[in-house]
């Protein structure tokens, strides 16, 4: 039987807009064992019931350059993409059985949530524009497949959309629910079925996946009765972050800009603590978190924020830091499959956050690497987890206290090197699409560019026009 089964098929207009989905099962070329239900762990509760998604953007090189572009000249080639990208995933599917499940609750208990390893597969969505992509007028959302981005625990974890426009440029946004897995493991993911399109086989690191949500931890001598920036309430359902309806703003940090902003700041940390170190997501983030703080103080006239303390919401992964759940060889995947994000809370005088110089930056910058140097301890992290195993155990749902910013790093994974196969004439093109989006408040979400950074910032509107002219943010970045 094929794993490709026709869901729906409609046309709006037979000249313009063709839409078709598709379910996509995973193959059986492996003969891989079953894989019994996996429970989701207290972790994969944090994350809130969104989906992950991610943009690709193509361009398929035309014939003829010096006439107008017209979607017919596109068309079989595209149906050539869209086959090689099914025969890869449905390959993909068999190799990660959870995509290819369903999650599922049991009874009553909101906490005791699995993934059912069906192999029901995930929805494949073609849609034909016959007009130019112009990146400015869309947004991710509105590019995901219809119904397959809400987050919906009924609907299949995995979904992806491509959609060609007249121009030979294809926008491909693939969502995977975020009870299943972090966004290391919806990269490695990615990955797999990036390669198996080219046709090639996948390394042996793939047949150590662990599926089991056991982290396998030693106990600490006393559980924790609280940690800093989490909250546990009776079981209901975990109240979503307020989102910004807005494009937000976009900026780009040159490489060169990055090196001179770290630069900067460890000059000034030398100062004060000879012996200290920061990363470039250190000093970033600190400048992002900063310029945010003022723009917002001029504009909000919110309660507590009077207070002389603000804080962060930091995603951290875990992988890093647990011995045997990283990637069990080099540029491999990792071996742990699910939500690893440790999620630590920064905490600083707001004072340093106000004040718009380099120095103060510093200090936030190095406040930042206190919290994760702290925060990541084995014995930190395993009475993290036990706590949250605790809270869970006693039937009890745990959410993030409200943070003034929070902040997610994609920079590690350049979205224009995955290979999935399509051919020479086909070129994978930079795209801040995955930058517009409906994110919480208060978020920064930074991705690589061409050449650079991208940094989405959501603030409300007026405090936009105060991050354009910020003093120390524009000194190193510049809005797209």
């Amino acid at each position: 039987m094929s794993p490709f089964t026709t869901l729906a098929a409609s046309a709006n207009d037979a000249k313009t807009d063709t839409y078709m989905e598709t379910r996509i099962e995973p193959t059986s070329k492996r003969n891989l064992p079953p894989v019994e239900p996996i429970r989701l762990h207290p972790l994969d509760y944090l994350m809130p019931q969104v989906n992950i998604q991610v943009a690709f953007v193509f361009k398929i090189a035309r014939v003829h350059e010096k006439s107008e572009p017209v979607i017919s000249e596109f068309r079989e080639q595209f149906e050539s993409i869209v086959t090689k990208l099914k025969s890869g995933l449905a390959e993909a599917l068999e190799v990660y059985p959870p995509v290819a499940g369903t999650i599922r609750t049991s009874g009553d208990d909101a906490l005791a949530m699995t993934i059912v390893c069906d192999g029901q597969g995930a929805i494949f969505i073609t849609q034909i524009e016959d007009r130019k992509y112009v990146e400015s007028e869309h947004w991710l959302d509105r590019l995901a497949g219809k119904n397959h981005n809400d987050g919906d625990i009924s609907k299949p974890i995995f979904a992806v959309k491509l959609t060609l426009f007249s121009c030979g440029t294809i926008v491909m946004i693939a969502a995977m629910h975020h009870f299943a897995a972090d966004l290391t493991s919806y990269m490695d993911f990615i990955g797999a079925w990036a390669q198996l399109s080219r046709g090639e086989d996948l390394p042996t690191a793939y047949s150590s996946l662990l599926w089991s949500r056991n982290l396998d931890l030693s106990p600490p001598a006393v559980v924790p009765s609280t940690i800093p920036g989490i909250t546990s309430l009776s079981p209901s359902p975990v109240p979503l972050p307020v989102f910004r309806q807005g494009d937000g703003l976009s900026w780009f940090v040159s490489d060169a800009n990055v090196a001179k902003l770290k630069a900067d700041c460890m000059a000034l940390v030398k100062k004060k603590q000879v012996n200290s170190w920061i990363s470039s997501s250190d000093a970033l983030t600190a400048l992002t978190w900063g310029a945010m703080t003022r723009a917002q103080n001029y504009v909000l006239d919110i309660p507590g924020h009077t207070r002389t303390v603000g804080s962060l919401a930091l995603s951290v992964n875990g992988r890093e830091r647990i011995p045997g759940l990283g990637p069990s060889e080099a540029g491999g995947p990792s071996r742990y499959f699910g939500n690893l994000n440790l999620f630590l809370t920064v905490y600083t005088p707001r004072a340093d956050l106000l004040e718009a110089n380099m120095e103060a930056t510093s200090r936030v910058a190095l406040a930042i690497r206190q919290t994760l140097q702290d925060g990541t301890t084995p014995e930190v992290i395993a009475a993290r987890v036990a706590f949250l195993e605790a809270q869970a155990e006693a039937k009890e749902q745990v959410f993030f206290e409200s943070s003034d910013c929070m902040t997610s790093s994609w920079s590690k994974y350049d979205m224009t090197s995955f290979d999935f196969g399509l051919g020479p004439d086909v070129q994978s093109v930079g795209t801040t699409i995955g930058t517009k989006a409906a994110f919480p408040a208060g978020m920064i979400f930074i991705t690589r560019g061409s050449g650079g950074l991208i940094v989405a910032t959501t603030t409300e509107k007026e405090a936009d026009e105060l991050l354009k002219v910020d003093p120390v943010l524009t000194r190193y970045a510049e809005v797209v």
